[in-house]
């Protein structure tokens, strides 16, 4: 006696993965603001110190410094970087090569 279950067809792995690549892209797109509000408040810290900028909002506190929020800038950039190479990459494709060509040397061989 034979028992045969059949199962409904579940997501293919490949959709899957298109998914979670296109997630990747669209968190990437959002950290660009936070990456350039944090950049902005590096530089307006670091242009309170020099005395060519009013006063920072933050006057202490580990936030109260440019290169902290320098630092955060940079991981908020290089995390849209990885999320964004991870998103843009392509399907291997073999490139086919052409045939290689042989070099004619002298008339001899053009008539081989």
């Amino acid at each position: 006696m034979r028992i045969r279950i059949r199962l409904g067809q579940g997501r293919r792995v490949k959709q899957r993965k298109q998914e979670i690549r296109r997630l990747a892209l669209g968190a990437a797109l959002l950290l660009q603001p936070p990456f350039l509000a944090a950049a902005v408040l590096a530089l307006w810290r670091f242009g309170s110190d020099l005395g060519w900028t009013g006063d920072f909002v933050i006057s202490g506190g580990p936030l109260s410094h440019w290169q902290t929020w320098l630092a955060i800038a940079v991981l908020f950039q290089s995390a849209a970087i990885a999320l964004n190479r991870y998103g843009n990459v392509k399907p291997h494709r073999r490139a086919e090569e052409p045939a290689p060509q042989k070099i004619l040397k002298s008339e001899f061989d053009r008539v081989l």
